[in-house]
């Protein structure tokens, strides 16, 4: 939920941003650029991952340790079959398909990517965008309201909250506490309500649905984000912090990617999916396991992120001589 406020508030800004100068032909390239050029790789990776797996502790495969994991594919959801390798790159999953292997987190990439298409045809179609003739503006309306009807509920229930990242870029520059101590002072009221909300969602102080646990997670950490885009309250940010800010976001979509099929490898070869005791020895292996999964995701990143500009330039240069 936070990941899709954040896509929301980058994206859809970004969207909103253009103006009347939006090009679909940009914005495709863009978006289709910043997705494949890791995808592919990663869901090579989870290939060979469920290969080692399949070998060595199959019953992983069958659902049984969905619960442990907290994720994984339940029973009967297991797939690497060259179909459900090309609709995850259609990004049909759960919609059409099961995500491919073992890679569960990729549903909300599904998500994503609906989402990066419909908000633009919502706003053509609302006159937000381009320059376009009332005809258009409600065809193109039309053609979202039924893409938004072919989604499964799930999807459109987190478009709701992706809406909230846009709002949170809308509303930017018109909501600034004055008063440097009003800002900190809501600042920590935003945190506060944050945490708070994160905990309910995994602890249920209060009984609610998944859906309602979602919408407030969705909610307190966009009007959190609200009062970090106040520059007052982020001037202070120390060099080195700012460094890591930007490592971690740059590689934060490799390791989105790559983190879960290296997690998976490592619990069913050295662990067999058996449960630990959280006690020293088993926290400082645990703490080496998360630097390994960074190391991954630096060396995925390098190796494919990294080059998406460039290759994002290459394709637009294709495009526009054909």
């Amino acid at each position: 939920m936070v990941f899709f406020v954040l896509s929301g508030y980058f994206v859809g800004g970004s969207v909103l941003r253009s103006g009347a100068n939006f090009s679909w032909q940009h914005y495709l390239v863009s978006r289709l650029t910043r997705l494949w050029v890791v995808l592919i790789p990663c869901l090579l990776l989870t290939w060979g991952v469920c290969m080692i797996v399949e070998h060595y502790a199959l019953e992983a495969t069958l659902g049984v340790s969905h619960e442990v994991w907290h994720s994984g594919p339940k029973v009967g959801e297991y797939s690497v079959s060259f179909k459900t390798f090309l609709a995850n790159i259609l990004f049909l999953q759960t919609i059409a398909s099961p995500v491919f292997g073992l890679n569960t987190p990729l549903w909300s990439l599904a998500n994503e990517f609906w989402y990066y298409m419909v908000f633009p045809l919502l706003a053509i179609g609302v006159g937000l965008l381009g320059k376009k003739t009332i005809f258009l503006h409600g065809l193109t309306l039309i053609f979202a309201l039924v893409i938004a009807w072919w989604l499964p509920p799930a999807i459109l229930n987190g478009f709701l909250i992706w809406l909230m990242g846009v709002a949170v870029y809308s509303l930017q520059s018109k909501i600034r506490p004055k008063n440097l101590i009003f800002a900190r002072i809501f600042l920590g009221l935003s945190v506060l309500l944050f945490i708070l909300a994160l905990c309910n969602a995994k602890l249920l102080f209060v009984q609610i649905s998944n859906n309602e646990s979602d919408f407030i997670v969705g909610l307190s950490f966009a009007c959190l984000c609200l009062l970090l885009t106040d520059q007052q309250a982020s001037q202070y940010h120390h060099p080195i912090f700012n460094k890591f800010s930007l490592y971690l976001s740059e590689i934060s979509y490799s390791l989105y990617l790559s983190h879960f099929p290296v997690v998976i490898l490592i619990s069913t070869t050295i662990y067999q999916s058996q449960k630990v005791m959280p006690e020293g020895w088993t926290l400082a292996q645990f703490t080496g396991w998360g630097l390994l999964l960074l190391t991954v995701a630096s060396l995925i990143w390098f190796l494919f992120e990294s080059r998406t500009a460039f290759i994002r330039s290459k394709i637009l240069v294709l495009t526009n001589l054909i």
